[in-house]
């Protein structure tokens, strides 16, 4: 009996040194702000940041904006960025006045993230 728990005791250790020894680095995307103005009456520039942790300040990007419907059309779209320039602005050419546009946005390293706005033209 005593040699089943020693061993029972020995196994949970030798557990809890594996377990411990294994780290996972965890890199993660997240948006900060989103900015819509309205230059003039044909034109919208949207602006877009993001943040990250354990990102490299020199690793790829790719950031997009897609809009729905036929009110606005996004200009230059996708974009190549570092992860150090931390935003990126959009140009919109506007088709109809007074129409809500719906709008996903996303960057794209490793990680992706990607988010769903609404404004008014």
């Amino acid at each position: 009996m005593n040699r089943q728990y020693i061993f029972v005791i020995a196994f949970f250790f030798s557990l809890l040194l594996v377990t411990s020894s294994t780290y996972l680095e965890v890199k993660q995307v997240v948006p900060t702000t989103f900015t819509v103005n309205k230059v003039n009456s044909s034109k919208i520039v949207v602006g877009i940041s993001w943040d990250g942790t354990n990102e490299a300040d020199d690793e790829y990007v790719l950031a997009r904006l897609k809009c729905f419907g036929d009110a606005v059309t996004v200009l230059n779209s996708p974009q190549d960025h570092v992860f150090g320039e931390r935003n990126t602005t959009y140009e919109l050419a506007v088709h109809k006045s007074n129409a809500l546009v719906r709008c996903r946005t996303g960057v794209k390293d490793i990680e992706r993230w990607l988010t769903f706005f609404y404004f008014q033209t």
